[in-house]
């Protein structure tokens, strides 16, 4: 049993944390998953994507029975305030594909922080990420949380998510999509051979680049404090379209 385990997408985006943890493998729904241990915590490594990242979270339930699941990551910017290395602890999450809605409710002394984060399908440009603020009124966007809250309350197990920008609203994206395999792996190699290609790429690339190491230090350092804090579990509930406009869902985030 584990009292807290972190759930993220790529490697590359915990591995400040992870110096001194255990490397181990874990069996998730018939592929092997990597996951780093250290005492009462441990890291899962999910791959990209909602449904990588569901799979990942039963598995998580299955092998350590943890009370506490967060979704943690590199995520995108909906509004022009978050800047890169910004942390945000959404208390919504809403999956794009089909609408649901999971709060996750601090609780005194827990996580603070507030807003809707919108999990989509596909890595998001900066016009979809312009129709997510519109249709979810979305301050972040990432491709994983809601399939770590679906498992977190359909197995009764307490979620919270926490995000570091690391593309801001209206920064252009390269075309990451096609760099990412069934597994849900970034393949780094294939990207860099593609942009050396591409000198006019360059200058989005380095500061994609730039921004997410930002992203990864300031997400590393958070959790590095909260985890060491022991953070009380939090009830994950669903809620309705009108709990989003009512004024219960408060925006805060750090800028660094």
């Amino acid at each position: 049993m584990k009292r807290t385990v972190v759930i993220a997408a790529m490697e590359r985006e915990v591995r400040p944390l992870l110096r001194g943890w255990q490397r181990v493998a874990l069996d998730g729904d018939g592929r092997r998953l990597v996951a780093f241990e250290r005492s009462e915590l441990a890291v899962v490594i999910s791959g990209i994507g909602r449904n990588n990242a569901e799979k990942a979270a039963r598995a998580v339930v299955a092998a350590y029975q943890p009370r506490t699941m967060i979704s943690a990551g590199l995520a995108g910017a909906l509004i022009r305030s978050l800047k890169a290395g910004s942390v945000v602890t959404p208390n919504v999450v809403v999956d794009a594909a089909d609408g649901s809605e999971y709060r996750c409710t601090a609780e005194s002394g827990g996580v603070g922080g507030g807003g809707v984060l919108v999990t989509a399908g596909e890595i998001a440009g900066t016009d979809a990420k312009a129709k997510l603020v519109e249709q979810f009124h979305g301050l972040v966007v990432d491709m994983e949380a809601a399939g770590v809250a679906r498992a977190a309350q359909e197995t009764q197990t307490a979620f919270r998510c926490v995000k570091a920008i690391s593309d801001e609203a209206d920064f252009v994206m390269p075309p990451l999509k096609k760099f990412v395999d069934t597994a849900g792996s970034f393949q780094a190699g294939r990207f860099a051979a593609w942009a050396a290609l591409r000198p006019w790429r360059w200058a989005e690339v380095i500061v994609l680049g730039r921004n997410s190491s930002k992203a990864t230090t300031a997400l590393c350092e958070w959790l590095e404090k909260n985890l060491a804090a022991d953070m009380p579990p939090a009830q994950i509930v669903t809620l309705n379209r009108s709990g989003l406009l009512d004024g219960s869902a408060p925006v805060t985030n750090r800028n660094r």
